[in-house]
């Protein structure tokens, strides 16, 4: 668990039915279902078969239900601006974390402690210094995960490693990654917390991710994240100690790039 957690870091809206699938499903209704006795109305309203009282779709029902998709639209748009924004200002991020991991009964399974650098584009260094020492860098071209106890680097395209992964969302910049992906900010009633959350979910099913949520103070600094994976498992972190403003010298800091020793193995996937 406490490999895997790392690579996946490195990397209840129920749709109404539509007019069309209402209708179809309408005329899918056979004779056997209607009584020729059965009462009628002349309300525009409603259509009253058996004993059954069903709405009835009229052009002021269908606008009524247009709107409703373009307001659901808009508020997508503007939780993706919004959230765009508030990423924006990680331009580089650091923060000590503490991570809870839960399965699908709540029970604790991993815990882990360490620290996450990020800058954008595409960079992210994880180390955890509890309950093992770990180190994973995404370079931008691949992800490095290295094991000291076993002297083992393993080495993945990190395309692939963050394919279908709202992660990617916290370091891209690009429209096409951000456009894989439906974003909607949660209000106070559906928000976990007094935070400003946002939650990410993948257009594809195909991933290991179902959901992303990201919490942010009230100055804006992202504060927790939430990832529900597809065993239905809960990775929750707390960030603190956040830092946006941190002196990086590319020519002597190696925080994204990787040397390893001439003693490990390298598996190396690409």
């Amino acid at each position: 668990m406490n490999k895997v957690v790392p690579i996946m870091m490195a990397m209840a809206l129920t749709a109404p039915l539509s007019l069309s699938a209402m209708q179809i499903a309408s005329a899918n209704l056979t004779s056997a279902n209607l009584t020729s006795d059965a009462p009628k109305t002349n309300s525009d309203a409603t259509v009253v078969v058996g004993s059954a009282t069903k709405p009835k779709f009229t052009a002021h029902s269908a606008k009524e239900m247009s709107k409703a998709d373009d307001a659901a639209a808009d508020a997508a748009n503007s939780a993706n601006v919004l959230l765009k924004k508030r990423l924006h200002g990680l331009q580089q991020y650091q923060a000590a974390f503490k991570q809870t991991v839960t399965d699908a009964q709540g029970n604790i399974v991993h815990e882990a402690q360490g620290t996450l650098t990020m800058m954008r584009p595409n960079k992210l260094r994880w180390e955890t210094t509890f309950p093992d020492e770990t180190l994973l860098i995404a370079d931008g071209e691949a992800v490095w995960n290295i094991d000291t106890f076993v002297e083992q680097v393993t080495i993945i395209s990190q395309d692939q490693a963050i394919k279908d992964n709202p992660i990617v969302l916290l370091t891209a910049n690009d429209d096409e990654t951000w456009d894989s992906f439906v974003i909607s900010k949660l209000d106070d009633a559906k928000a976990s917390s007094t935070l400003e959350q946002y939650q990410i979910v993948p257009k594809s099913t195909d991933g290991q991710i179902k959901s992303l949520t990201l919490g942010f103070n009230s100055d804006g600094i992202l504060s927790t994240l939430d990832m529900l994976d597809a065993q239905d498992q809960t990775s929750a972190l707390v960030f603190s100690k956040q830092d946006l403003d941190f002196a990086i010298d590319t020519a002597k800091d190696n925080l994204f790039s990787v040397d390893v020793p001439q003693s490990y193995i390298i598996d190396d996937q690409r």
